[in-house]
């Protein structure tokens, strides 16, 4: 069974009150970050992005245009998690709605999305609906699917998750975005498309709509109930995320590196010398590093030596891709990494700390990275500007991204 567009297209623009501060990648000014209109009521975040989305509030994100595509069908993958294998032509054949959903375990724009994907898993799977979490990853240590499965056990995903490793269904489907949900009608239509976070109550309605067309009486069934994090009172802004490689930081909207040195050469170890200096959107280094690809690197080579990584941000939450610059070839970690981060020059309280911070004995606020993931450093109980330093003594440590929140709680 195939299936040929163009797709009825219900919704395929973020709604207005869907779509907040524009992160990283759509702002090109280091010096600012993007601003919220004073009268939105936005309180969500776009996605992770691969080209640049719009930077206006209410722009269209995604494909505006009707798209063909010759087969719904899921391809070239390299396994599955909670679930045999799935077809797409068979579950429709069945009388199922499909809800894809396309992530990777590092976004965080992802990772605010999952308690509503599972909620939806859970009130709808015996009423019709089958959601297929979609893993096509950004960064090559995404591909290992021990790695995957690790991330589906911390945030308790137990819908079925395919993996998409060469991203040839992320390319069949034509996506751009993390994350990014297309839901498949019964009759075999991509009815609805929605890019980043947000839009919940209208892709729970479509969903019921498209359930009760094939068939099932939703008359009895609640809808599902998720507390939606709200905007941080004060949250006039948010920082820009920052990539620590510099497949990003030479783009002309990149940049985030905050010292001329490092743009010198590519792969060069470098001894950073940090004199204060600050501008926003930028991140500056200290102590000897190595700029690679896609992470900056410390290259210690003394336990008496150290570096740090430093930024000032306006956000109430900050979380990093942090990991080991050599994984083992079935995802085992090489070392662990213990990072000593400061706000403001002080140790985190406890009120300020993310879910992955510890204290030593010594109460300095410190990081254990074990593993290459997406860890939550800060989670503030009130919107501000503040600068983060992350130190460490250990050889080996890679930062790839450094993202920002602007919710009540949360990541």
């Amino acid at each position: 069974m195939k299936h040929r567009l163009p797709i009825k297209l219900i919704s395929v623009a973020l709604a207005a009150s869907a779509l907040s501060v524009a992160l990283a990648t759509a702002c090109g000014d280091s010096q600012s970050a993007q601003q919220l209109p004073e009268s939105s009521t936005a309180d969500v975040l776009p996605p992770t992005v691969t080209p640049t989305p719009p930077v206006s509030e209410f722009a269209p994100v995604g494909q505006p245009e009707p798209f063909m595509i010759d087969d719904l069908e899921l391809v070239g993958l390299d396994g599955w998690f909670n679930s045999d294998p799935l077809s797409v032509d068979e579950l429709l054949d069945s009388g199922r709605v499909v809800l894809l959903d396309f992530w990777t375990y590092t976004c965080v724009n992802c990772v605010r999305t999952f308690p509503y994907l599972s909620a939806w898993h859970e009130t709808y799977r015996e009423y019709g609906l089958t959601v297929i979490g979609v893993h096509s990853p950004e960064f090559e240590f995404e591909k290992l699917p021990l790695n995957v499965q690790r991330a589906i056990e911390r945030y308790g995903i137990s819908y079925p998750v395919a993996l998409d490793g060469g991203k040839e269904t992320w390319e069949r489907y034509g996506n751009r975005f993390w994350p990014s949900k297309y839901l498949i009608g019964a009759s075999g239509e991509v009815v609805f498309r929605h890019f980043g976070e947000g839009g919940y109550d209208e892709t729970e309605s479509v969903i019921r709509t498209e359930l009760e067309a094939a068939g099932n009486d939703l008359s009895g069934v609640a809808r599902s109930n998720v507390a939606e994090p709200r905007r941080s009172e004060g949250a006039h802004t948010v920082t820009r995320e920052l990539y620590g490689g510099y497949s990003n930081s030479y783009l002309s909207d990149g940049l985030y590196a905050g010292q001329d040195v490092y743009y010198d050469a590519p792969d060069v170890e470098i001894e950073y010398s940090d004199d204060g200096t600050r501008r926003h959107g930028q991140f500056y280094l200290d102590g000897a590093w190595t700029n690679s690809a896609n992470s900056v690197v410390t290259a210690i080579r003394s336990g008496s030596d150290s570096a740090y990584f430093a930024f000032d941000f306006f956000a109430t939450s900050v979380n990093a891709v942090l990991g080991n610059a050599i994984v083992g070839q079935n995802g085992g970690e090489e070392a662990v990494h213990e990072v000593v981060v400061e706000l403001d020059g002080r140790p985190l309280l406890p009120e300020e700390a993310g879910v992955d911070i510890e204290w030593d004995l010594d109460g300095s606020s410190v990081l254990r990275v074990r593993e290459t993931r997406l860890y939550q450093i800060v989670e503030l109980p009130r919107f501000g500007k503040h600068e983060l330093k992350l130190a460490t003594n250990s050889e080996g440590l890679a930062i790839y991204t450094v993202t920002f929140g602007i919710f009540e709680f949360g990541p």
